[in-house]
C-alpha cells in the first residue's frame, strides 16, 4: 500500500524545502505536495520523487511481505547448477531401473501366455 508520508520523512531527514521537490518534479503549487503524499500520484511523477531522494520507488510502498530478489547469484550458480544435474542424474537412473523391470515382467508374461 502506497505511503506517501515517506515523502515527508525523506524530505525532513535530508533538511530538504519542498520547494525544491516540487520544482524538481515540475510543479511548484502546495495543493501538489499535498496531492502526492496524501493522494494516488502516477508512476511518473512517484519516479522523479524517488529519483530526486535517490531511492527506490518501493520505498514509497508497504509491503505485507517483504521484497526478496528471487534468481540466482553468480557465487551459487554453480553449487545450483551442481545440484540440478545431480538430480536430473538420479531421476535418469530411476527410470532406467523402472524400464529394466517393466521388460523383466514382460518377459515373464509372454512366457506363461
Amino acid at each position: 500500500m502506497y505511503n506517501g508520508n515517506v515523502i515527508k520523512q525523506l524530505l525532513l531527514d535530508k533538511k530538504v524545502p519542498n520547494k525544491e521537490l516540487l520544482r524538481y518534479i515540475g510543479t511548484e503549487a502546495n495543493a501538489s505536495l499535498a496531492q502526492i503524499v496524501n493522494g494516488n500520484p502516477t508512476v511518473k511523477r512517484l519516479e522523479k520523487v524517488a529519483d530526486f531522494f535517490g531511492v527506490s520507488m518501493d520505498t514509497f510502498f508497504e509491503r505485507e511481505k517483504p521484497f526478496k530478489q528471487t534468481g540466482i547469484s553468480k557465487s551459487d550458480d554453480t553449487s545450483y547448477y551442481i545440484e540440478k544435474i545431480e538430480l536430473l542424474e538420479k531421476i535418469i537412473k530411476e527410470k532406467d531401473e523402472r524400464i529394466k523391470l517393466l521388460e523383466n515382467v514382460n518377459q515373464l508374461l509372454t512366457k506363461h501366455t
